[in-house]
């Protein structure tokens, strides 16, 4: 069960549909006309006739006779200018899409007419193919008009549309979610007719350009979709626009349930990191969040995306943590990008904030012990480019100021003779320079003082 947010809706528990359309320009948002379920509106111009739009665009000519019907329509070979008639999508003929594989990471299946995709780069993947993610896997894909879909690994999504109707010189896109979640980016659709729609086994999402997510939860079945930009209608039923419909602008979210009820609820703020921008010197990433505190009890979580990219096509990593420090496996050295959201005690994944970071491997560790010529003092560590070395010893406190301070060393060893009996404290420091003209900043890393006490 959802927890309540702002407003509730329960319909029939019957099965039901979560319409979600949207448009956008250039100017603004603002609301178009929903289209009537799964039909589009034509308006009759000059020398138009209903037998012959139906033997140039329907996909069975004897078809007109269904439109006339239903539109109650006396004379299809005579029909006044600028009368509206809707036409079922099915009747209508179509010019097949595809979609392009831009971006992939893991163990990815596609199938597609029985036969299992090599994975690749460019990859055209047709209407009707079903992709799936394994644990630490991503896809991106990109459709004809520029609009994105991503998917985060252990979902599953089958392609059911990619198709331009002819007769209106409009798109027609459906993806169902079977589990996992999808992150879509949609360019801002020119005509009415145009159709972006995501399906759950509960719900199903209709943009007219936007960046919003969907996800089914494995295992309350609940179907979530958090706004980012833009805004949507949702209703729970086959049409948008009755009584149990409620507007969700961007910064709130829709849940669909099982039992037939809508819920709405504001997405928690961006959250905030200490040093998102710091240079990632160590094994693993490490991230820290800082609660606000106005919203620490609402926060059950956080989820963080890891890309190449600043668009986040290139999705190397993500990950999900209760904990306010959140760690994930090393990558390779370079620049990078991340998208941090909270997780609300309700189940919506707030709005994200996005930062760029730099990943430099640099790491140090000494060893301090008595050897024949005196005390010996070894280190060791992994990175790339030309490292320097800088050795301190202080005696008797750390703030001390250094008896010792040895710097621009190459080796990985110094011995110290003739140490006079006390304690003291040392460590070693790693200037590390990658070798890059573009990035010729170096990278500076310690060690913590490790005490060392001298006797007889």
């Amino acid at each position: 069960m959802v927890a309540a947010g702002n407003h509730r809706i329960t319909a029939p528990r019957t099965r039901y549909a979560v319409f979600l359309p949207l448009a956008l320009f250039a100017s603004g948002a603002m609301a178009q006309p929903a289209s009537n379920g799964d039909r589009v509106e034509y308006v009759f111009k000059s020398g138009d006739t209903l037998y012959e739009l139906a033997e140039k665009y329907f996909r069975k000519q004897g078809d007109y006779l269904i439109v006339q019907r239903q539109n109650r329509i006396a004379n299809p070979r005579k029909i006044s200018i600028g009368k509206k008639v809707t036409i079922p999508f099915r009747l209508l003929k179509y010019r097949a899409t595809e979609a392009s594989l831009s971006a992939f990471r893991g163990k990815v299946s596609i199938a597609s007419d029985g036969r299992q995709l090599t994975p690749a780069k460019g990859l055209d993947i047709a209407e009707g193919s079903q992709i799936t993610t394994a644990a630490g896997s991503f896809v991106t894909l990109s459709l004809e008009d520029g609009s994105r879909i991503s998917m985060p690994s252990n979902s599953r999504v089958r392609i059911t549309r990619l198709r331009h109707i002819l007769l209106t010189d409009s798109v027609d896109y459906e993806f169902s979610v079977n589990n996992g979640r999808v992150r879509s980016k949609v360019v801002p659709f020119d005509r009415k007719q145009d159709r972006y729609r995501v399906r759950t086994p509960v719900a199903v999402s209709a943009v007219r350009g936007t960046d919003y997510r969907i996800r089914v939860d494995e295992n309350s079945g609940t179907a979530y979709s958090e706004t980012v930009e833009g805004s949507v209608d949702v209703a729970a039923g086959q049409e948008v626009g009755a009584a149990n419909s409620v507007s969700v602008p961007a910064g709130q979210g829709a849940a669909a349930t099982v039992t037939g009820e809508l819920l709405t609820a504001n997405l928690l703020d961006e959250p905030q990191l200490v040093e998102p921008a710091k240079v990632q010197s160590d094994p693993e990433l490490r991230f820290e969040f800082q609660n606000a505190a106005s919203q620490t009890g609402e926060i059950k979580g956080y989820r963080m995306l890891i890309s190449s990219d600043a668009g986040f096509v290139d999705i190397l990593d993500e990950k999900n943590s209760t904990a306010a420090v959140m760690q994930l496996p090393a990558i390779p050295d370079g620049r990078y990008f991340g998208k941090a959201t909270s997780v609300a005690a309700n189940g919506f994944e707030g709005l994200p904030t996005t930062f760029s970071f730099k990943r430099v491997l640099s790491t140090i560790g000494g060893t301090a012990g008595q050897g024949d010529f005196g005390y010996r003092f070894k280190w060791a560590g992994e990175g790339k480019g030309k490292r320097l070395y800088r050795f301190q010893l202080v005696p008797g406190e750390k703030t001390a100021l250094p008896m010792i301070d040895e710097a621009g060393l190459t080796e990985d060893v110094l011995t110290l003779s003739d140490l006079p009996d006390g304690d003291y404290f040392w460590r070693i420091g790693v200037t590390q320079f990658s070798g890059d003209p573009e990035d010729p900043e170096p990278v500076e890393k310690w060690t913590e003082f490790e005490k060392l006490t001298v006797a007889g």
